[in-house]
């Protein structure tokens, strides 16, 4: 009976000690007001890539990628594949390529037009590699650490004894975006998170949520966008994440035609079979997304996160919190 009783309590003491969180890596990254950059090395050459948030699939330059004599192939048949209005119809692999710690084999990118010399930035890195982690993103300390999700729930803010803030993520999580329910101004709306770009929301969402509209004198033009869309400043007070507040964010209203908007019933059409069989895997989906606005740097940057991938949690503290 003792020896069992001794047996039980050492279980019990080593069940607790996995409880809490392993780390797998920690990723240095570059932050400016409109990126998150990640160092990426490519077999023995140097890279930097864009971390997105709002992306699974990674994807690289043309160009870049006949430099580093990658093998090219086609997109399949029944794959259409859109990324900022251009057409993906190539997928570049990569023999090796090195993140942090981790070696990765035989990657895949899908394969954008050459982009502007900039800092040596030749692509992007998405959020499906990281699937089967936990991430945290420390935007003010400029570091993504990357963790095992087995741990026991609510085990996972450690850089703070003030408290924090969790929301449940909102699938799906199949095309990589990191979807939570907030409040802004009071009313709940579906925020998608992005590490690249500005903080946005739409003027759909605005009519339907805030009864606000272009002819609003509460909307100020600051700028247009590429596709000669008008931007607008609004001065939006909270955004509050279960008791987690930030003063006056800084979103962005952009216009936009009235049109029919999702009702969150997403559907997503998985190709047969399926033609990518690494991490890039491409979903289609109607009703892309499904959020009202997207959360970009300039919010983001006044947080500290942590997604818990096996919970389907976002944790949320300041990011001064200690």
């Amino acid at each position: 009976m003792a020896a069992i009783a001794v047996l039980a309590l050492g279980a019990g003491t080593a069940q607790a000690q996995n409880c809490g969180l392993k780390q797998y890596d920690s990723l240095p990254m570059e932050v400016s007001p409109e990126r998150l950059l990640l160092p990426v090395t490519f077999g023995t050459v140097p890279k930097k890539m864009v971390f997105r948030l709002d992306s699974a699939a990674n994807g690289i330059a043309a160009d870049t990628a006949q430099e580093l004599d990658m093998r090219f192939t086609s997109m399949p048949p029944n794959v259409t594949y859109h990324r900022d209005s251009q057409q993906i119809t190539r997928i570049a692999h990569a023999p090796e390529v090195h993140l942090g710690r981790m070696t990765l084999k035989s990657m895949e990118f899908l394969v954008f037009k050459p982009l502007r010399p900039s800092e040596n930035v030749v692509g992007d890195i998405g959020t499906r590699m990281f699937e089967n982690m936990d991430m945290e993103l420390d935007i003010a300390g400029g570091q993504l650490n990357l963790f095992s999700p087995d741990h026991c729930p609510g085990q996972t803010v450690y850089w703070t004894k003030t408290g924090f803030a969790q929301v449940p993520l909102k699938p799906p999580a199949e095309m990589g975006f990191v979807r939570a329910e907030l409040m802004l101004d009071g009313h709940p709306l579906t925020v998608a998170l992005s590490t690249v770009g500005r903080s946005r929301i739409g003027m759909n969402a605005m009519r339907r949520i805030f009864n606000v509209d272009e002819s609003s004198p509460d909307l100020v033009p600051v700028d247009q966008d590429l596709l000669g869309h008008k931007i607008y400043r609004y001065a939006f007070k909270t955004l509050t994440a279960n008791g987690l507040t930030i003063t006056n964010p800084a979103i962005f209203v952009y216009d936009e035609e009235p049109r029919p908007e999702c009702n969150d019933k997403l559907h997503f059409a998985f190709p047969d079979p399926a033609p990518l069989h690494s991490t890039d895997q491409v979903r289609l989906a109607r009703c892309f997304g499904g959020d009202d606005a997207v959360l970009g740097l300039s919010v983001l940057s006044k947080l500290h996160l942590y997604v818990s991938s096996k919970e389907k949690i976002l944790y949320l503290t300041s990011a001064s919190a200690k």
